[in-house]
Formats: C-alpha cells, structure tokens, sequence
C-alpha cells in the first residue's frame, strides 16, 4: 500500500502547476542557450571566412613581395630599378626615344595670327 501512495504523491507533485513552471523555465533557458550558441557559431563561420580570405590576399602579398625582394638582391635588379628611378645611364650608352603616330590622327598647324594694335579708341579691358 505504501507503494501505492508514493506514487501517487509522486504524480501529484510531477503534475503541479510550480513544478509544470519551472521545468517550463528550465527548457526555456536550454532553448534560449542553444539558439544563441548557434548564432554566435553562424557568426563565427563568417569571421572566419573573411579572415581565410584575408589571409589568402596577405599570402599573395607576401609572394609578391618576397619576389620582388629576390629581384632587387640580383645586380640587374638594382641596375634596372637605379635606370628606372634616377634615369642613370653608363658612361657610353644614349637614351633614344621613339614615338610611333597614332592613327588616325593627323596634325594639322595652324599659322597663329597677328594681332595689330591700334593703340586708338578701344578701351583697355578689350
């Protein structure tokens, strides 16, 4: 018999309205919980693809970069980066320009007229 009455003191606490409340408000926290872990982890799979991609311009940027260093430890790198930035030449060499015609445009020049001053009547701001 005793059986009997615990359980039914069991199913009348399990079936209260403050017990109904409180496992009501303890699922509702584990909700809330998980719903903001998987948006903060959304948000973080999106910082995380902007800095790979970051990283991935920065790696280039260092390629680059180590290349162009490798260029400018090379004798003809730094005689040709000197020509570039000073327009240094060795003693003997000419520096010889050409310039192709675009097509299509024909240059045509024109004579400047000559303006005779009168001097006379005109006033000054003519």
């Amino acid at each position: 018999m005793l059986d009997f009455y615990q359980k039914r003191k069991l199913r009348s606490v399990m079936n209260s309205r403050w017990t109904q409340g409180i496992l009501g408000l303890i699922a509702f926290v584990v909700l809330y919980s998980a719903f903001e872990r998987f948006t903060m982890a959304d948000i973080m799979y999106d910082r995380r693809v902007l800095v790979e991609q970051e990283a991935a311009t920065l790696e280039a940027q260092k390629e680059a970069l180590e290349s162009r260093v490798q260029y400018l430890r090379d004798d003809r790198g730094i005689e040709a980066e000197m020509r570039r930035q000073f327009d240094i030449a060795l003693p003997g060499e000419e520096v010889i320009v050409i310039l192709e015609e675009e097509e299509g445009a024909e240059t045509i020049v024109e004579p400047i007229e000559q303006q005779v001053e009168d001097g006379g009547w005109w006033p000054w701001w003519f």
